[in-house]
């Protein structure tokens, strides 16, 4: 027998879904084969206490890390609520399966010359007491799934809010060099006003100059609206109005780190871990319980037995049966539609396998590719760059080269810096989407 299931306070679950995720989170090597197992436990134990002083206003008046948002998220993001509802409603038919069937009362008052005749029936129905523990299986089923999806649904958003927070730190980082390269481009802009106007320099190069500046004022325009956009993104998941929000994000991306996610054998783990697969597979087990209790009980529909007591002068009390017989109908359209049910999620189950092994396969490529061409700038290109702007500065000391050539060596050491910068957040997106996977997390 499946043990029974209790309720307990909204805030517990999300406060005990919160310390599931966020605490693989924040491992630098995700092992997460167990939080499906761990959850339910969660969803199921009512005396797992809620973290200390955690609140989402708590998390959002310090700046933000990418832990701190993906707490706050799941404290304040009204979806958590909505599948907590979700769960609710699951449980709500666990309840209604287990439910006992109402006695029936009839009576019956015949008048005749001599005096009224009063007919008593009190009738139960078997068929439902004895078809229960097929019903309440499926049901207990169709529970497991949701407890499943609404799992998913977690780990969904906490990686959903990673990737908005790293997507809103880069974006920060690259508004502030574009803003770098703006101060630099203006000054080159005014000293070649200042040439021109002395003779120095021809119409040509004030023109080139002026135009350099207007390219910077435009891409620094473009740069505020995309950061003000990626705000606006985590802004949404962290389930507040960035009106008037005063909320902060800390620090700037790391560098890669020194140790890797371990990629071998990344489809296999994914597809062990996939919550969505388990989610059909368990939907589909429900779907065959329904089935092969719609065939049970076809053949006995409508099953009654119970008292018959009727006033003859005396009472004569009797057993009484009742059943309909299935001519017309023998329950065939709920048996076909749970068996079609059955298969369709077997077929989604298929299909998401297919999505998991392939994403996988691409998410490891990706990963990859990223970290090289991250560590590639970060260990070649951006000395590289240095070196050019340190030996255009001694040839501009000595007097072999203009300032212009200098301002351009410093243009372009700061937009190496800024590919750099978006480097980095591929990297960090293509290591949360493999985390995603590793967590069980849904195929992006």
């Amino acid at each position: 027998m499946k043990p029974q299931r209790h309720a307990f306070p909204r805030p517990l679950f999300v406060a005990s879904l919160l310390g599931l995720v966020t605490a693989a989170c924040a491992r630098d090597q995700e092992s997460l084969t167990s939080i499906k197992s761990s959850a339910d436990a969660r969803l199921r134990d009512s005396r797992t206490p809620p973290p200390r002083d955690e609140s989402a206003e708590r998390l959002l008046a310090s700046p933000l890390t990418a832990d701190s948002a993906t707490r706050a998220a799941l404290l304040n993001n009204a979806r958590v609520r909505a599948a907590y509802e979700e769960l609710g409603i699951a449980r709500a038919s666990v309840v209604d399966a287990l439910r006992l069937p109402n006695p029936e009362l009839d009576a019956a008052i015949r008048f005749s010359k001599e005096k009224p005749e009063i007919e008593l029936l009190a009738m139960l129905g078997l068929g439902e007491l004895l078809f229960l523990p097929l019903r309440a299986g499926a049901a207990n089923a169709e529970l497991d799934a949701t407890r499943t999806e609404v799992v998913g649904l977690i780990v969904s958003l906490a990686f959903d809010v990673r990737a908005a927070f790293y997507q809103y730190q880069a974006a920060l980082q690259t508004l502030e060099l574009t803003r770098t390269v703006l101060r630099a481009i203006e000054a080159s802009a005014d000293a070649a006003g200042h040439l021109h106007d002395a003779g120095n320099i021809t119409d040509l190069d004030l023109a080139t100059e002026r135009a350099f500046a207007e390219e910077a004022r435009v891409a620094t325009r473009r740069a505020d609206t995309e950061a003000a956009e990626a705000r606006a993104r985590l802004a949404n998941l962290l389930g507040v109005t960035d009106a008037g929000s005063t909320w902060t994000a800390a620090g700037r991306l790391a560098d890669p780190p020194r140790e890797e996610l371990a990629l071998d054998a990344l489809e296999g783990r994914a597809l062990q871990q996939s919550l969505e697969l388990q989610a059909t597979h368990q939907h589909a087990d429900a779907a065959a319980q329904r089935a092969t209790a719609e065939k049970t009980e076809r053949w006995v529909p409508g099953l009654k037995a119970g008292v018959s007591a009727r006033d003859e002068g005396h009472w004569a009390v009797g057993p009484a049966v009742s059943v309909q017989l299935p001519l017309f109908y023998q329950g065939r359209g709920k048996i076909d539609a749970a068996l079609g049910e059955e298969r369709r999620q077997k077929a989604l189950g298929a299909a998401s396998a297919i999505d998991v092994r392939n994403a996988a396969h691409a998410a490891a490529t990706k990963l990859t590719a990223a970290r090289e061409n991250a560590l590639r700038y970060r260990d070649v290109l951006l000395p590289l760059r240095q070196r050019v702007l340190e030996e255009t500065e001694l040839h501009y000391n000595a007097m072999t080269i203009g300032v212009f050539q200098l301002l351009a060596a410093k243009r372009d050491q700061i937009a190496t810096a800024r590919t750099y910068v978006e480097l980095l957040r591929d990297y960090w997106l293509a290591r949360n989407e493999v985390q995603r996977m590793l967590a069980g997390g849904g195929v992006r």
